[in-house]
């Protein structure tokens, strides 16, 4: 086989493989347990509840829709409290995936990242993987993507 087809072989190699590789899975933080008082009564203003809450591992639950909105810029409120959301590099394969699988660029994402400077966004950008999961945890209620399922504590799977 000449240099030129084992060479074209590679390259379909690659490109058939490249997508099985960045493909993400969906993360949402948890709900904080509810702390009860000690006369056993939660006050109304010290709970932290969202809409569609109720999974059996209490992670936020958002529509499809609200995942889009968030990405594009859009403010998402869970009952009354805003949704964040967290992205790693635009140049990131797995970040290019993830935002077209929604019919979104990572470019835009970018700009509205920088714009969020000067006025508060909702939107928080990170390098890696292990800030994904510290800025899902940290900017409840959130959403992000990681490369492969997580649980803990904080963050789980939600789509």
């Amino acid at each position: 086989m000449s240099r030129w087809l084992l060479g074209c072989a590679m390259l379909a190699g690659m490109a058939v493989g490249f997508p099985a590789w960045a493909d993400a899975v969906w993360h949402c933080s948890r709900t904080p347990m509810m702390e009860v008082s000690t006369d056993n009564r939660v006050d109304p203003g010290d709970m932290f509840m969202l809409a569609g809450q109720g999974t059996k591992d209490d992670v936020i639950r958002i529509a499809l829709r609200d995942l889009i909105d968030v990405y594009s810029g859009v403010k998402v409120q869970l009952s009354g409290v805003p949704l964040s959301a967290c992205f790693m590099p635009v140049n990131d394969p797995v970040t290019v995936s993830t935002l077209s699988a929604l019919g979104l660029s990572a470019d835009v994402l970018s700009a509205l990242a920088r714009k969020s400077a000067i006025t508060k966004s909702n939107l928080y950008r990170v390098s890696n993987e292990d800030e994904m999961k510290v800025c899902i945890a940290r900017q409840q209620p959130a959403v992000g993507y990681l490369t492969q399922a997580q649980s803990n504590e904080q963050i789980a799977p939600c789509f």
